[in-house]
């Protein structure tokens, strides 16, 4: 079924054969036209043309609905994003990550529907990426919001899952002093020894507070909030002199986000050479396992939830670590004895 644009008044519209509109007295599809209340000009022309396209898909696969193009939908993506944000209660840095940076993907002069939602999440974002589901998740909630489907977005949002990464072997801690201890640059090679003892984000070791050293003070303006961190071997942050900070030659770094410094500080792991800055944390997170800590301690020194302890940063611990926990537990003289 062919859909084409119009133009009446300096307004575009989309034509075609559509189902009778909701109210109408006729019974059978016919020629009707949808306003989308886009200017005739060059932006509106290449917005209304993508909303046509979707429009005749979803004519093609019997999925057209009304609701989607009815005239109390007309108020614009900006208008809804603003009356969202208003409503929506939470960190300020949620906000900006997992909102604010999708809702910047959309026209905020388009009228707000289900279609514009779903192109913008599939035209500007990898297929089965972490920015296509948090896309997803953030589109369907300002489209629950407005009262729009979201029907459209269970499969859209693909099968990315931070739980659903492969497992990889982790480096030694054997390894990781030795890294350490080749870095020549006193920046990077405090910040590597940061991460490694403290199991901190990349981006945390920024805002941290040292005034009751060996215990690290994370400031609350990061992902999950303030919180305190031990070193599971006290020795390194002694050792390595953890206490006499040492920022990396960074240049503007006083202005940038979150997720500008850890990606900032993951370049400089690329050219390190040696792991990436995540897996310094990952090890960490084995290192609570080793070190027999309960998930509960481990997400509590690493800032997130037990949950995610057990289902995300365990499963980049490798066989060879459970069997190294398994042969000390049946070693053990005090162990349960099988019965005679």
């Amino acid at each position: 079924m062919r859909v084409r644009l119009q133009v009446l008044n300096q307004k575009l519209y989309v034509r075609g054969t559509f189902p009778p509109a909701p109210g109408s007295t006729k019974d059978s599809p016919h020629q009707q036209r949808i306003a989308l209340g886009l200017p005739a000009n060059p932006r509106g022309l290449a917005l209304a043309e993508e909303q046509a396209k979707g429009i005749g898909v979803a004519l093609e696969a019997g999925r057209f609905n009304w609701e989607h193009y009815r005239g109390d939908r007309a108020e614009t993506v900006g208008d809804w994003v603003e009356r969202f944000k208003r409503r929506w209660k939470g960190a300020a840095i949620t906000w900006k990550t997992d909102y604010q940076q999708p809702f910047n993907k959309l026209p905020m002069d388009a009228p707000l529907t289900a279609v514009l939602l779903e192109q913008t999440a599939e035209k500007r974002t990898e297929e089965d990426s972490r920015s296509r589901l948090r896309a997803c998740n953030a589109y369907r909630q300002l489209a629950e919001f407005a009262g729009l489907p979201v029907d459209g977005f269970a499969q859209l949002k693909g099968s990315y899952s931070a739980a659903a990464v492969d497992p990889r072997s982790l480096p030694t801690d054997t390894a990781i002093a030795r890294w350490r201890d080749t870095i020549t640059d006193p920046g990077w090679r405090w910040l590597f020894g940061m991460l490694a003892a403290y199991g901190l984000r990349p981006h945390e070791v920024y805002s941290i507070d040292l005034a009751d050293f060996p215990t690290v003070r994370v400031h609350e303006d990061t992902k999950t909030g303030s919180r305190f961190v031990w070193p599971l071997y006290p020795e390194w942050s002694t050792n390595w002199e953890l206490n006499v900070v040492t920022m990396p030659p960074l240049e503007n770094i006083a202005g940038c986000s979150n997720g500008q410094l850890g990606t900032k500080t993951a370049k400089a792991f690329n050219r390190l050479g040696f792991c990436h800055a995540y897996d310094l944390r990952h090890s960490f997170a084995r290192r609570c396992l080793e070190f027999g800590y309960s998930p509960e301690f481990g997400a509590k020194l690493m800032g997130h939830s037990p949950e995610t302890h057990c289902k995300v940063y365990r499963r980049w611990i490798d066989e060879g670590t459970y069997w190294a926990i398994y042969q000390a537990g049946v070693s053990r003289a005090e162990r349960p004895k099988p019965p005679a």
